[in-house]
Parts: structure tokens; C-alpha cells; sequence
């Protein structure tokens, strides 16, 4: 008995010289820590909550491409900052590039480039590209073809009534899905294939193409996934939406297009889509390497002149490495792969956005 006394007070001595160690060895740690950070201060940057200032609204309304990752972007950086609210709206790229050019919100957001009559309206419109993604056409799982040509696409989606029967990839359409409502999403489809002029194909759904099964069914949905959802459940038919939208839902396939003058079906893999569309977007030289350069597109956020400082860091914050997560969420890319794909690693400092009127490239 005596022996297994001994042995506790032995072990209760020996916890006490524990503790005293621990507590000196900590105490250490922090008066080294507290010398290092008073002579090395943390830097602000994107990420660093804004403490000095009172709460802040911050309003982004428009696309409703970019409206997904404005609403993960907005959720990310009020934990970051407690002190800003942001509210996220859609639109369409048109209402986020008037409201943001007249500064009825502190952000647009749009998912096509500026046309040239806005920038005539809006001298002092500030463009901040976010990221980047692509329009892609998709058919219903029973369709039969994997590919076709831009002409074939043209002959479906343009405004005449046409016997798409002899045409050997769209002749067993039996419905063409398109957007009902003011996208740039149809925007940038329309202009690759008619043109920078046309800014929409709603004058198809005023024509009656007939194909191997009897006319074709002109359809339209108020989004991406209203499109997508309308192809799946439609037998044979085709539509546009964006590339996040379609890639690795079961429901669809992603069609190959030969474009206008062109020999090869692009992308050469539909498996290897987002390698090619990121190929076209860090290296944008006007040829079709991976995928249709033309159905490529920014994603970005406009506001009326420079931007606040709250607005500037929310913008950084969306530019910068950390938001990767968000454009990845939604099948996107992010400025950090856009950046990284160009050969350009490096996020923007929060001066670099308020610089001077023009745009904020990769």
C-alpha cells in the first residue's frame, strides 16, 4: 500500500513540473509572437474585415449567369466582414450594365462584353472582369448526333421557316429551346452566329421548321436552368446555356460544333470541355484552338466611375485567389485559373481596381 502511495505523489509532483513548463513555454510563445507582429504588422488586403467604418450596403443586380456566384461571393465576404450586407438580384446583363452605369446599384454585373452604344452612354462605366465561362450547345440524351455544324445551327435558330430534314445533323430536331427573355447568354449565341448586330434569336420562334418527324417545336425559358430543364425533358431537342449549367449533368450532352469556315468539331473531347474553354479564355487570339473562341465570355462587374472603397474591396475579393471556391461551386472559372492558365499567377491588389476609367483584365 505504502508502494503505490509513494507512486502517486510521484506522478502528482511530476504533473505540477508538467503544467509549470507548459505555462512558461506558452507565455514564451506569445510574447515572441507579440514582438514579431509589432514589427511585422499584417498587410490588409481583400480578406481583412473593415473595422474602422460603420456598416455598408452593397447592391449587385443583373446577369443572371453571374447571379450564382455573386450570391456565394456575397455569403463568403460578410463573414468576412460583418459590417457589409449585400444583396444580389437578377436582370440580365442589359438592366446590370444601365443600372450599374447610371448608379442606381453600387455593382452590375453582366456576362457579355459591353456593346459599343453603352459605352457611348455610360463614358464613365468602370468594367471588372471577375472570371469567365462559355456558351455551350446541348441536346436531349436520345438525340443522334454528336455534332453539328455552325450552318446547321444558323438554319435552326434564324428566322426562316426551313426543311431541316436533309440536313444531316439537325434533321431529327423536334425542339429548339431558347431564352425567352433578354440574356447574355442568347446574346453572345445570337452574335456568334449572326453577327455582333443581332442581339437575340427570338424572331425563330416565329418560324416553322419541319425535320424527319414534322415541324419543330419553338420553345423558350426565362434561364439557364429553365433551358436545360426544358431540353431534358423534351425528346430530340436542342438549346444553348451555359457551360456550368450542362457540364455533368447526366440529362444532356454537350454537342461538338465545326464553326463557320472551320473543318474540326470543337471541343475534340466533350469530356475535356473546361480545359478547352479555359484554353480559350487566358489565351484569347482570335482563333479557335480548343473551343469556339466566340462563345467564350467575361464575367464581370461594372460600376458608375471608381468604386468606393467598399465596393473596390468587395471587387478584389471576387478577383482574388480566395473566391476560387465560388466559380468552382457553379462549374465557372475564376480569375486564379484564368491568371494561372494565361501565365500570369498573382491576384490584383485593391489599389489596382479603383485605378482610372477602363477595364480590369487577367
Amino acid at each position: 500500500m505504502k508502494g503505490r502511495e509513494t507512486e502517486k505523489t510521484d506522478a502528482a509532483g511530476l504533473s505540477v513540473e508538467y503544467l509549470i513548463l507548459l505555462v512558461v513555454a506558452v507565455a514564451g510563445a506569445v510574447l515572441i509572437a507579440a514582438l514579431v507582429l509589432n514589427h511585422y504588422p499584417l498587410a490588409p488586403s481583400a480578406s481583412t474585415p473593415d473595422t474602422a467604418s460603420p456598416g455598408y450596403t452593397i447592391r449587385i443586380a443583373g446577369s443572371t449567369t453571374v447571379q450564382p456566384v455573386s450570391e456565394i461571393l456575397a455569403g463568403m465576404f460578410m463573414k468576412i466582414d460583418p459590417k457589409a450586407k449585400l444583396q444580389v438580384e437578377g436582370g440580365g446583363s442589359g438592366s446590370g450594365i444601365r443600372q450599374g452605369g447610371e448608379g442606381t446599384v453600387e455593382i452590375g454585373a453582366a456576362s457579355r462584353p459591353l456593346e459599343a452604344g453603352e459605352r457611348a452612354r455610360y463614358p464613365d462605366l468602370r468594367v471588372h472582369q471577375i472570371g469567365g465561362s462559355a456558351v455551350v450547345l446541348i441536346a436531349s440524351r436520345d438525340y443522334p448526333a454528336d455534332w453539328v455544324a455552325a450552318d446547321e445551327v444558323r438554319a435552326l435558330f434564324d428566322n426562316r421557316s426551313t426543311d431541316l430534314s436533309a440536313l444531316p445533323n439537325v434533321g431529327h430536331v423536334q425542339a429548339a429551346v431558347q431564352r425567352i427573355d433578354p440574356s447574355g447568354t442568347e446574346e453572345i449565341f445570337a452574335q456568334w452566329l449572326f453577327g455582333s448586330s443581332t442581339p437575340s434569336v427570338d424572331t425563330a420562334l416565329g418560324a416553322e421548321d419541319r425535320g424527319a418527324a414534322g415541324t419543330v417545336e419553338a420553345l423558350a425559358a426565362p434561364s439557364n436552368a429553365a433551358v436545360l430543364d426544358l431540353v431534358k425533358q423534351s425528346s430530340n431537342a436542342i438549346g444553348f446555356v451555359d457551360v456550368g449549367y450542362a457540364e455533368g449533368d447526366p440529362g444532356v450532352k454537350i454537342l461538338r460544333i465545326v464553326d463557320t469556315g472551320q473543318s474540326e468539331a470543337l471541343p475534340r473531347n466533350t469530356s475535356a470541355i473546361r480545359a478547352a474553354i479555359l484554353d480559350e479564355l487566358a489565351h484569347p487570339d482570335g482563333r479557335n484552338g480548343a473551343y469556339i473562341e466566340r462563345l467564350t465570355r467575361p464575367l464581370a462587374y461594372v460600376t458608375s466611375g471608381e468604386p468606393s472603397p467598399p465596393v473596390a474591396r468587395f471587387i478584389a475579393f471576387a478577383r482574388s485567389d480566395e473566391a476560387a471556391f465560388a466559380f468552382d461551386e457553379i462549374g465557372y472559372f475564376s480569375m486564379a485559373e484564368i491568371r494561372a492558365a494565361s501565365g500570369q499567377p498573382g491576384a490584383p491588389t485593391e489599389q489596382e481596381i479603383g485605378q482610372g476609367p477602363g477595364e480590369d483584365h487577367p
